[in-house]
């Protein structure tokens, strides 16, 4: 999984869950959380969700979180350079 803000992690729980038929009560409760966390971060209404949270809902749908550093962005030198 790519870097992502809480939105995009709604909608990528969203398609897996639905991939797989569970309702929303059903990853909750193989995930350990309320329904209403799983309805929030799906409609993109939750501020945040911690990474315990996060972790049991991936795994409950067989996914991983990855973490690696961002690409580096140009800076206005590197923009400007000619070859």
């Amino acid at each position: 999984m790519l870097c992502m803000d809480v939105e995009l992690l709604g909608e990528t729980l969203r398609r897996h869950r639905k991939g797989r038929r569970l309702t929303q009560s059903q990853l909750a409760s193989a995930a350990g959380v309320s329904r209403l966390t799983v309805d929030k971060l799906e409609n993109g209404r939750a501020a945040e969700i911690g990474l315990s949270k996060a972790v049991r809902l991936l795994a409950a749908l067989d996914l991983t979180l990855e973490v690696r550093p961002r690409p580096r962005r140009p800076t206005l030198e590197d923009l400007t350079a000619h070859d």
